[in-house]
């Protein structure tokens, strides 16, 4: 059984604003809509530059993947946006690495660091 999934959003200002989302729990095929959907609806509302702060996530599948897919899609057709991730765990790692979708993502460990890199 999934582990609900927890979505907290925080401001930060950089060079640019950037949007924090605070994820935890399980990022799987029962939860990844969440993400994707509550991603949408910041984009909808003008968010450009997304952070997705992965230290809290337990676990993660492909459905994951996905997710972080449409939001970085959703960014570049709404202007050219940036999605870049913020100290994942060893469990999102492992499946990053093993899929090669470390390659497609900016990973951030810092989080001071994370914003000024936008």
């Amino acid at each position: 059984m999934s582990e609900a999934l927890h979505i907290a959003v925080s401001e930060e200002k950089g060079n640019v604003p950037v949007t924090v989302l605070h994820v935890s729990g399980d990022l799987d095929s029962k939860t990844y809509q969440e993400l994707e959907t509550k991603a949408g609806d910041l984009i909808g509302g003008g968010a450009k530059n997304i952070l997705l702060d992965l230290s809290g996530v337990k676990f993660m599948g492909s459905a994951g993947l996905r997710a972080m897919h449409g939001i970085s899609n959703k960014l570049k057709n709404s202007g050219g946006g940036k999605l870049k991730l913020l100290n994942p765990t060893d469990a999102v790692s492992r499946v990053m690495f093993t899929l090669g979708f470390d390659k497609y993502f900016d990973i951030q460990s810092d989080l001071n660091e994370a914003v000024k890199s936008f």
